[in-house]
């Protein structure tokens, strides 16, 4: 309640609280609720977070070409056949209307050959990098948290880190005796995880200590409540931001094992890198540079929405970017 000088009041005001009726007046009680409402509209994150994507002109371009690149990896194979049916191999030729990237290598329309192979690349692309963050986040989540696991864990990334990637990759190779795709996916995903797990280590590390998080352990909150509720939120946009690079690199690393005639790809399917092998072993492409220009087209353009989409997604998850 508010404290007032009556007679300071009545002589400032020429007013006589004796002449007042007090039936002109209601007398309202304190009301609890009415205090605590909000005068401003609720908080929701995400609706926040949708909010930011929705409005930023190059998240919304780039998903709009990310989701024609996807249309297009998995409708026109289905729909025209990227291999030669007839009996006899011409020479390629350039675009035409008949034929949007030209005829391949082999006779057929490298335009439905080079949609067949990103689909493929893709896939391997994504169960990549899938593999790498998820591998990575939990790793490093118990890796920047239990400091006991410290020794343990350097010493694990120091020995999987030293050996080069190709090196590794041939040792895998050598002892499950096959090139097989399985084989590729497991050599690639035993180093690629390092390097998350060692951002995500940093990040905890960095916000392990602050204020929230001690009054959560004096409170008596479990290790996976407080990495996940806590931290997780915190450093989502930094495994974000890290991450958009899995999926590019995925495929740098699918075209590069196919030009070095790693033939893991699963029999009767093409990808982007077995079509640039097949082109650059001939010099034809120096006469038809359709048959280069549409996969690396393809894959810059894959390369670049990815990064920009999850560069975005990453800024708009972050608190100080909201209102």
């Amino acid at each position: 309640m508010i404290n007032i000088d009556k007679e300071k009041f009545e002589r400032e005001n020429k007013v006589n609280f004796e002449e007042i009726d007090e039936k002109m007046f209601e007398v309202v009680e304190e009301q609890t609720s009415e205090s605590e409402r909000l005068n401003s509209k609720p908080y929701s994150y995400w609706k926040s977070v949708g909010k930011l994507l929705v409005t930023s002109p190059t998240f919304m371009i780039s998903i709009l070409v990310l989701i024609t690149v996807l249309l297009l990896a998995f409708i026109v194979p289905e729909v025209m056949n990227y291999k030669n049916t007839s009996s006899t191999i011409g020479d390629p030729a350039l675009p035409s209307w008949d034929h949007i990237f030209g005829i391949g290598m082999n006779g057929e329309d490298l335009f439905a050959r080079v949609w067949a192979g990103t689909r493929t690349t893709l896939l391997f692309a994504f169960l990549i990098a899938a593999i790498q963050v998820a591998v990575g986040v939990i790793l490093g989540s118990i890796w920047g948290y239990f400091r006991k696991s410290d020794l343990i864990f350097i010493q694990v990334a120091s020995i999987i880190t030293i050996v080069p990637q190709f090196i590794l990759l041939l040792l895998m190779v050598f002892l499950f005796n096959s090139k097989g795709y399985w084989v590729i996916v497991f050599a690639i995903s035993l180093q690629a995880w390092v390097g998350i797990a060692q951002m995500v280590r940093v990040q905890i590390m960095l916000v392990k200590n602050t204020d929230y998080n001690t009054a959560s352990i004096s409170l008596g909150s479990s290790s996976y409540r407080i990495i996940n509720k806590n931290i997780m939120p915190k450093i989502l946009p930094v495994i974000v931001q890290t991450a958009a690079f899995a999926i590019p690199t995925a495929i740098s690393i699918e075209a590069s094992l196919a030009y070095l005639a790693f033939d893991f790809i699963p029999a009767g399917q093409t990808s982007l890198g077995q079509i640039l092998n097949q082109v650059m072993n001939e010099t034809k492409w120096q006469i038809y540079p359709n048959l280069l220009i549409a996969p690396m087209a393809v894959i810059m353009i894959v390369s670049v929405v990815f990064f920009l989409a999850a560069r975005v997604f990453a800024d708009s998850l972050d608190p100080k970017n909201h209102r």
